[in-house]
């Protein structure tokens, strides 16, 4: 596990470098190793990919099972450090799955840092915050509630571990809110702003 390891960090390294042939060398090296490994065999995709070998790119991205959760993952890890190569990555996901909330709210982010207004507008006005407000936001909290509720029928009856157990859950779920709940009301409010 550490070999590969080793050959992941080498390669997007060297990717984020834009040194291609050095992060071929590793992505070949961890594809001879471990010919199985979905994320080998994807990074070698994007990097003749983006060295205009788009067929042979093609072969290994059938081997990578998953390529618009990858594409997600990369253009999430290039948003800083090299929006322009992270729009590519984003527009592709956003073509399979133009529902992708948190992929739209992502690439209008990047479209306004960029000054790119229009495209920005385009995509917080596809956001769909009430979806995201129902599995962000309610769902917790209908959690929350029955965890708290079963923590009260637990103590109720004596059994302190279990109920012990279920207010940690809720302490977990009131933080899983906490994040959530607040990408939730960020896309309600970038929707908002971009209406008017």
């Amino acid at each position: 596990m550490a070999a590969i390891e080793k050959l992941l960090k080498e390669i997007l390294t060297n990717y984020e470098k834009k040194s291609y042939e050095a992060a071929e060398k590793a992505a070949d090296e961890l594809i001879a190793a471990h010919p199985d490994f979905p994320r080998g065999q994807f990074l070698k995709a994007v990097i003749l990919d983006e060295t205009g070998r788009a067929a042979q790119a093609e072969e290994h991205y059938a081997r990578a099972e998953n390529r618009y959760t990858l594409w997600s993952r990369l253009a999430l890890q290039l948003h800083d450090s090299d929006p322009e190569r992270a729009l590519v990555y984003y527009e592709r996901v956003i073509k399979a799955d133009p529902e992708n909330n948190t992929i739209r709210f992502m690439l209008g982010s990047l479209y306004e840092k960029m000054g790119r207004t229009n495209e920005a507008r385009s995509c917080f006005q596809g956001l769909q915050p009430v979806r995201e407000a129902l599995s962000r936001i309610l769902i917790p909290i209908g959690f929350l509630i029955i965890m708290i509720s079963g923590a009260v029928i637990m103590m109720k009856r004596g059994d302190r571990s279990l109920a012990f157990f279920l207010v940690l859950s809720a302490g977990v779920c009131l933080l899983w809110l906490k994040r959530d709940g607040g990408k939730a009301m960020r896309m309600w409010a970038k929707k908002k702003q971009y209406q008017e």
